[in-house]
């Protein structure tokens, strides 16, 4: 049977997060866009697997704001029945609960390849269905050589610092403030939602660092633009970045990418985690084969739900 945990046991039981998006300090931030959290672990005293999820319209979600959620575990050792054994508990704890079911959107293997695969195993054998997963992409830092592996990019790249563009880490609020209303500008021009306002991501630069980046023309406009977390010591989150119409034909997007993936290569992250290239589950073909064509490396996110039939 499991337990809904406070969190000071909750933290005891799993002192290490493996992805910030479910560390408490993260989950206390959005608490007002739930009812309740739940924090969920076996009665015993070496719990091997824990759940963190908000309740919403009588539903548990992990996440429920936030780009995934997924589990906590002692190691990713972890045994594939203690997993099954998780995944029957939560299905008890929902029938007991009154609750309808649950949403649960799986980190990309990035953060933990091993344990995903036993988990997605275990999901799909205890009866969860799933959705149509999303496609994600990282950059391996420590493979890049200092120029893009594609002979177009590394042209696009030269065209650009032909055109006089200049790269910037923003450290004034009014630019940030420019910098995301730029990438405001970039999704609705491409009927791209964003989930995110201003202050939102100001608020989650309250927890962990908030970089904000800009590439302006020779004339000192803001071209292109970046948003990105510093939520892992190794990983670093592109939340947002995108270019606008006179951005476009100076090449600001190409040359943005290549001084992001210098400057976290130079401040010692390993990987920068693009997101996903999908919507729903459908592919954005245009914004996966750039990704690709900068040296990402593209992946599936799952996502499962549950529910009783009422």
């Amino acid at each position: 049977m499991l337990a809904d945990l406070d969190a000071k046991a909750y933290k005891q039981l799993f002192r290490n997060d493996p992805h910030p998006f479910i560390s408490d300090r993260f989950l206390e931030l959005n608490r007002e866009k739930c009812d309740n959290i739940v924090r969920l672990a076996e009665d015993k005293p070496k719990a091997a697997l824990g759940l963190t999820a908000g309740v919403k319209n009588g539903t548990l979600h992990s996440p429920f704001s936030a780009p995934f959620g997924g589990f906590h575990f002692r190691n990713e050792l972890v045994y594939t029945g203690e997993i099954d054994e998780f995944l029957e508990g939560l299905k008890e704890y929902i029938k007991v609960s009154e609750y309808r079911g649950v949403e649960l959107t799986l980190p990309p293997d990035l953060y933990h390849a091993t344990f995903n695969a036993k988990t997605v195993n275990a999901l799909i054998r205890g009866g969860f269905s799933s959705h149509l997963p999303e496609i994600t992409s990282w950059i391996d830092l420590k493979r890049f050589s200092g120029e893009f592996d594609q002979k177009n990019s590394r042209e696009y790249y030269r065209q650009a610092v032909r055109n006089g563009l200049t790269f910037e880490k923003i450290d004034n609020v009014w630019e940030m403030e420019s910098a995301y209303d730029l990438i405001c500008g970039n999704r609705k021009k491409f009927n791209r939602p964003i989930f995110m306002t201003f202050e939102d991501i100001m608020n989650t630069g309250t927890i962990w660092p908030v970089d904000f980046f800009k590439v302006d023309s020779p004339d000192g406009t803001m071209v292109a633009s970046a948003v990105l977390y510093q939520s892992r010591q190794d990983i670093c989150y592109a939340v947002f970045w995108g270019d606008n119409d006179l951005g476009r034909p100076l090449r600001a997007f190409d040359f943005l990418v290549f001084h992001l993936l210098n400057f976290y290569r130079s401040t010692g992250y390993h990987y920068i985690d693009l997101g996903i290239s999908t919507e729903s589950g459908y592919p954005n073909d245009g914004l996966l084969r750039f990704k690709e064509s900068h040296n990402a490396v593209s992946s599936l996110r799952f996502k499962f739900s549950w529910f009783l039939d009422r």
